[in-house]
């Protein structure tokens, strides 16, 4: 069971020569900094996220980009696509690929399933998150990575960090970038942890010719999400992708172009805001300190001893958002929704420049 959506095997298993089938449902929990479920609930969240993702999918199969999407369910059972629906709904249908987790050995993450068995492993979910960036908006880790270079005195990492973006300077928080920056990171350990690409490769358990398959569909996925969120008014700063092999194919999976694995921002009143799961985070950073440092602390302590679990280190509990802010984050996904996907699928969701003034006394403690 996940903090923000359960999967369900609906008629088979997957196995390594064969695809099962199930459902992601999406609940209205989240997540943030890793923690896992939260105390509140946001209303809409879960519907706003399966209906946005499953649009996603389904624009992005037209221009050839293939996935593990099946269809939206609707309220009786029957597989629908988003041009069928009125209303939104939180159940998506998709194929399942294995997933096989790297063990955990003398304090170490080992890959040796998927280096050992390169070309011939088959079904299976790839152990990696494609991270790109088009811009740094607020929270940002490309900020905390350049701060740590600068105190290591690291200028050539600096310059070679900036020139990946077309850059020749430091960023501000809400830049734009000429060109878009592509990292990878673990995807099974406790906390995400950034790898290069040669280090990519070696993990992946994909060849030569299917780990540069992956990174066109990427570019392809970016191009879509960018000029989508564009002509919605809004700008796509940065995001995540998953994905898996299968029969020799790299697929897109889980989901993606959503609030939560993308940071989006629109301009309110001449200024720039978050549309996305992120203002979660930075609220939390900004009202409940305390454990938010005891998080990252926790982090810090279990990779210097090699402990797995993380979360058992940490002293403090996050304490429950404001009910009318919690109520105004769900009507900010359901109007992002309706916004970035030109529908009206939440029909009582104010135009999201009216939600988003209305957590701008939130946004001011951030």
């Amino acid at each position: 069971m996940g903090s923000v959506k359960d999967i369900h095997i609906t008629s088979r298993k997957p196995t390594e020569r064969g695809l099962g089938e199930g459902n992601f449902v999406f609940s209205d929990g989240f997540s943030v900094f890793d923690w896992g479920k939260m105390p509140n609930r946001i209303p809409n969240k879960g519907a706003a996220l399966a209906t946005m993702a499953a649009w996603n999918f389904e624009q992005l199969g037209k221009i050839g980009v293939p996935s593990h999407y099946l269809g939206l369910v609707d309220f009786d059972g029957e597989l629908v696509t988003t041009d069928q629906l009125e209303e939104p709904r939180n159940t998506m249908a998709v194929s399942l690929s294995r997933v096989v987790e790297p063990r955990f050995v003398d304090g170490k993450w080992d890959y040796s399933y998927f280096v050992d068995g390169r070309g011939r492993i088959n079904n299976f979910v790839i152990p990696l998150e494609v991270i790109y960036r088009n811009g740094a908006p607020q929270g940002s880790s490309l900020f905390r990575t350049l701060d740590a270079m600068e105190k290591k005195g690291d200028q050539q990492g600096i310059k070679a960090l900036l020139g990946k973006l077309g850059l020749t300077s430091k960023p501000k928080p809400g830049d734009l970038f000429p060109k878009t920056g592509y990292d990878f990171t673990t995807k099974f350990e406790p906390t995400d942890r950034k790898v290069d690409d040669e280090e990519a490769f070696r993990i992946s358990g994909l060849t030569e010719e299917q780990f540069l398959r992956l990174k066109r569909i990427r570019a392809d996925v970016v191009g879509f999400g960018k000029e989508t969120a564009r002509r919605a008014s809004m700008t796509d700063f940065d995001g995540k992708q998953e994905y898996r092999l299968f029969n020799g194919r790299v697929d897109l999976a889980d989901v993606a172009l959503t609030l939560d694995e993308n940071r989006f921002m629109i301009d309110v009143s001449g200024k720039p805001v978050q549309v996305s799961k992120e203002f979660l985070r930075q609220y939390y950073k900004a009202t409940q300190k305390d454990w938010y440092a005891d998080v990252e602390r926790a982090k810090e302590e279990a990779q210097s001893k090699g402990i797995k679990d993380w979360k058992s280190l940490v002293r403090l509990s996050p304490k429950p958002l404001p009910e009318k802010l919690v109520s105004l984050v769900g009507e900010m996904y359901a109007s992002a929704c309706n916004r970035y996907t030109r529908r009206k699928f939440f029909k009582e969701a104010r135009d999201l420049d009216k939600v988003m003034q209305d957590l701008a006394p939130y946004m001011a403690a951030t």
